[in-house]
C-alpha cells in the first residue's frame, strides 16, 4: 500500500498569499476612491455649468419675446422681471434668481440637495 503524504495532497493559499493580496486591495482602493469622490465633484459643477447655460439661453429667450412684444429693447429689469416668472426647462434641481441691472441680467444658480453650490453668471443685452 501506497503512503499518502497529507501535507501534499492539501491545496489552498498560504497566509502570505492572503497577505499580499489584502495589502494590494488596500492601495487599490486608496486609489480609487479619492478618484471616484473627485470625478463625482467634477460631475457637479459641470451640472451646475450646464444649469448656468439654460439660464443664460432662457434670458435670451425672453430678450427675443420681448423685443418681438413690445417693438423695443427690454432693460435688464424688464428682462429679470420676465425671466423670474419661469423656470428654465422646468427645472426641479436647481433654483434660479434673476435680477436685472441697466441692460444686464444675473443670473444665480443654487443647487437644490447642495445649498453651497451656487455658481452666477452676467447676460448682457447685445444692442
Amino acid at each position: 500500500m501506497k503512503k499518502v503524504d497529507k501535507k501534499a495532497s492539501q491545496s489552498g493559499f498560504t497566509l502570505i498569499e492572503i497577505i499580499a493580496v489584502l495589502v494590494i486591495l488596500a492601495v487599490l482602493a486608496a486609489v480609487a476612491i479619492p478618484r471616484y469622490i473627485s470625478l463625482i465633484d467634477d460631475a457637479r459643477d459641470q451640472a451646475l455649468q450646464g444649469a448656468v447655460a439654460a439660464g443664460l439661453s432662457h434670458v435670451s429667450m425672453a430678450y427675443g419675446r420681448l423685443c418681438m412684444q413690445n417693438d423695443a429693447e427690454p432693460t435688464g429689469a424688464e428682462l429679470a422681471t420676465e425671466c423670474g416668472t419661469t423656470n428654465p426647462m422646468d427645472e426641479t434641481d436647481y433654483t434660479y434668481t434673476f435680477a436685472g441691472s441697466g441692460d444686464d441680467v444675473t443670473i444665480t444658480v443654487t443647487d437644490n440637495d447642495d445649498a453651497t453650490a451656487t455658481t452666477t453668471a452676467t447676460w448682457s443685452s447685445p444692442g
